[in-house]
């Protein structure tokens, strides 16, 4: 290659190297002289705030994800259904309420229910219409086991502004020292129509009880005692529906109904600790102080269990009065104080214990603790107690009765229950009776005669508004300042 032809390729290449570096540099240099500025556009002033640019739409692909919900708990129950008995109801007029739940996890035996704020799966509820119209709304609740709950609402229904004629109203009352006794009583409730001139009241003639534990009962009287202590504990409670047909006239008989809800500690103490709990029933319920200074009461030992109970221990403690230490515990034969060391299944043992306030003066109180097993091993165990009564009240030791009604009460049951002292028990069962209604009915008189006699009075006169200017005083009616006393030895 001659020598000419190589200079003009290294000129060439030369060329080449030095575009290529001028092209690169302009790329990341930025021009030397600024853009001229935009034109000047309309807006906002300066005391004015720009309007802020409207948000970049974000794609479903970038947008965050909601917010999860929170797992419902596996052990909570299911309610399979909610029933309502009528679509229509006046207002007070009972409608039962009827709710079927489950369990996933098996424990549909600890399982209890609220409908309206009252306890059971079948409870009559009644309804009014509220001030503003509007009906109120009931809830169901479902409680499994360790209080895991499931509320739904209860299905609607239609409350209309009228009364039923009639209404029976079931009141529940357990019976004290007792923990299944109750004393059932019902009131008749009638609303006659004001516009209704052949209105003919209801006769009652008998009452048609229903207890809910598959016993029942008829009464010539509005009331009822029950015991419920010994019906079946296969679950944490026992929901009873109570319900009473009074029959009267040739008229369709009136229903009324209530629910009741027992907790059945032989069920939650086998389930939870493992243990067959011993029942007690006493005869009296309270103890009474015979003529001879002796307690004595008959006790009722029996068990849910369909397998009989065998006691290996029984234990006694004498509670002092005035104790000087601690109480001391005395190992007797559980066959000498049961009459036998075996408790069959059903009603148990009956056996009278004592308590002699002669002998033992500073007893109060004797507690038997008893110890065993079930023929599957378990252990069992239960507790009673023979205890001295209180001192019978005296007119130094009670508080005077001030209600003249309440003791005309009083003088009337000592004198009917051939009794030094009567307690409330006593009254209230003797004014179901009706032993009480011509006390009832004279002091009913009374507060009328009272009340017509507070409306003869001569109302009092208004005495109007006081007079303008300063006020005048009995002495001084001419409005004036009235005078001012001298002062004591001022002349």
């Amino acid at each position: 290659m001659s020598r000419r032809r190589k200079a003009g390729i290294a000129a060439l290449g030369a060329c080449v190297l030095v575009a290529l570096v001028a092209w690169l540099w302009g790329g990341d240099t930025p021009p030397s002289t600024p853009p001229p500025p935009p034109p000047a556009q309309p807006g906002p002033t300066l005391t004015e705030a720009a309007p802020a640019p409207a948000p970049r739409p974000i794609p479903s692909s970038e947008a965050p994800p909601p917010a999860p919900e929170a797992p419902a708990d596996p052990a909570a129950p299911i309610i399979d259904e909610v029933t309502v008995e009528k679509t229509e109801v006046c207002e007070g007029e009972e409608n039962l309420i009827s709710v079927r739940a489950h369990t996933p996890d098996g424990t549909d035996p600890y399982l209890h229910y609220t409908i309206g704020g009252r306890q059971g799966p079948r409870v009559p509820v009644r309804s009014w219409i509220a001030d503003d119209g509007e009906t109120p709304k009931l809830q169901v609740q479902v409680f499994g086991k360790n209080n895991v709950v499931t509320t739904v609402d209860v299905p609607p229904f239609t409350v209309k502004p009228c009364k039923p004629q009639r209404m029976a109203l079931i009141t529940t009352n357990l019976r004290a020292n007792t923990w299944g006794e109750f004393d059932l009583e019902v009131k008749l409730i009638e609303n006659p129509a004001p516009d209704n001139a052949s209105f003919v009241p209801f006769q009652p003639r008998s009452y048609e009880w229903s207890f809910g534990d598959g016993e029942k009962a008829t009464t010539t009287v509005p009331y009822v005692t029950h015991s419920f202590e010994s019906r079946k504990q296969d679950a944490l409670f026992s929901n009873l529906l109570i319900e009473v047909k009074v029959h009267g006239n040739a008229d369709e008989p009136v229903l009324g109904r209530t629910s009741v809800q027992l907790l059945n500690p032989a069920f939650e103490d086998l389930a939870t600790k493992g243990v067959v709990t011993l029942l007690v029933q006493f005869t009296p319920r309270f103890p009474e102080l015979g003529s001879d200074g002796v307690v004595r009461q008959k006790v009722r030992l029996f068990h849910m269990r369909d397998r009989p109970v065998f006691i290996h221990n029984a234990y006694v403690f004498k509670h002092l009065i005035n104790p000087t230490g601690p109480t001391q515990q005395q190992v007797v034969d559980p066959s000498s104080l049961l009459g036998s060391s075996i408790i069959p299944p059903g009603r148990g043992l009956e056996f009278e214990v004592k308590l002699d306030t002669n002998k033992d003066t500073n007893v109060f109180s004797v507690e038997h603790a008893l110890e065993g097993k079930d023929s599957e091993g378990l252990p069992a165990r239960g507790t009673f107690s023979v205890m001295r009564p209180p001192p019978r009240p005296t007119k130094e030791k009670s508080d005077p009765v001030v209600d003249p009604m309440l003791k005309a009460k009083i003088l009337a049951a000592r004198k009917i229950l051939n009794r030094p002292y009567v307690t409330d028990e006593d009254l209230w069962a003797l004014e179901r009776q009706g032993r009480f209604a011509d006390i009832n009915a004279r002091f009913q008189n009374e507060q009328q005669a009272t009340a017509r006699q507070d409306d003869k009075r001569e109302p009092t006169k208004d005495p109007g508004p006081p007079p303008e200017g300063p006020t005048a005083t009995p002495d001084n009616q001419d409005g004036r300042r009235p005078q001012t006393p001298p002062k004591p030895g001022s002349r």
